[in-house]
């Protein structure tokens, strides 16, 4: 075994998820595939997370890193990008800390990978269970993208980015969470891809670079990580209408700038306008249907208010995503008047 650079290398990261991150590594210590590290990124908890991964500092034997940020990001960008940074793996997965995953999942996905030679291997499915720390019933089976295109068997894509391609990811048929992705680390690296520093959405805007980058994407049908349905995660936490409202605005605000800005890299966005448009558009609706209970919640001058708050903290000049409203506000009134 190679200690220097490890088959794998896992990044989990934490935040006040005592209740479960036992159970998540747990999971990677049975794994049939034992030359991997582990780099677990705090976000500065509250709880005893911290103490518990240190618990399992003697039985990883030297596979297991924590890192400690100095201060709360509120977000699992940050955490997952310095655990990049630290990493030496060939290639590189997450797990997010009150998950876990089945004890041939690093096993299987590398095989796949080196077989196959791929820069990303995309899982289409997975397990869930409920908030308990061990499973009580069978776990349920959940797509993570439609149905109708999931794959029976190993589906590898090669090639460079085509238009094809681009629809497939608009019909949502790439799931967005860091752990449906097994990546070779070096593409990371060359193409410098990270999450970009947003409260959310972080993870569609990451999966669309990934897309345009790779050159070989393997699809599988094996499931391996097992999802928890927590009620205190991001997605799922309990919110008033002006923290929700706030909540979905500024990936909005800090999303189409900066995908925008992507695109202006790639020559197929320059040769067809019309795709750009379709990503931003994409993009933009997924932030506005979240938004949409909120708005329903609050008085018109208070939506005007914090716009007003969550502009005035960001950076830039919003070039795009101002061009973009006003397109779509053309839009919306031209179909208003007919």
């Amino acid at each position: 075994m190679d200690k220097t650079f490890p088959k794998v290398s896992v990044i989990i990261p934490v935040y006040n998820a005592e209740k479960y991150l036992s159970v998540c590594l747990e999971s990677i210590l049975i794994q049939t595939l034992t030359d991997f590290e582990v780099i677990l990124v705090d976000d500065c908890s509250t709880d005893n997370s911290l103490a518990i991964a240190e618990s399992y500092l003697e039985r990883f034997g030297g596979r297991l890193k924590i890192l400690t940020l100095d201060e709360n990001t509120g977000s699992g960008a940050v955490p997952r990008n310095v655990g990049l940074e630290f990493s030496r793996g060939k290639y590189i997965c997450f797990i997010d800390d009150d998950d876990f995953i089945i004890d041939i999942a690093l096993e299987t996905l590398y095989d796949f990978a080196e077989n196959y030679q791929t820069d990303m291997v995309c899982m289409e499915k997975a397990f869930s269970c409920d908030e308990e720390p061990v499973p009580t019933k069978p776990l349920n089976e959940i797509g993570l993208i439609p149905p109708h295109f999931f794959t029976k068997e190993p589906l590898l894509e090669a090639g460079e980015l085509t238009s094809e391609r681009l629809e497939k990811f608009l019909r949502l048929s790439f799931g967005f969470p860091p752990w449906t992705k097994f990546l070779r680390r070096d593409f990371l690296l060359e193409n410098k891809i990270c999450l970009p520093e947003m409260k959310v959405g972080d993870d569609l805007i990451w999966t669309f670079e990934l897309i345009c980058r790779a050159k070989r994407i393997l699809r599988v049908p094996n499931i391996l990580y097992v999802y928890r349905t927590n009620s205190q995660s991001v997605m799922q936490k309990k919110r008033s209408p002006e923290q929700e409202l706030r909540h979905w605005t500024n990936p909005l605000i800090i999303g189409i700038d900066y995908l925008n800005d992507f695109m202006n890299g790639l020559e197929i966005f320059s040769r067809a306008d019309n795709l750009r448009l379709y990503v931003l558009n994409f993009f933009a609706k997924i932030q506005f249907d979240f938004m949409a209970t909120a708005f329903k919640n609050l008085e018109r001058h208070e939506a005007y208010k914090i716009f007003i708050e969550e502009f005035s903290e960001s950076k830039g000049d919003h070039t795009a995503l101002i061009s973009y409203l006003l397109l779509m506000t053309n839009l919306y009134r031209n179909e208003l008047s007919k």
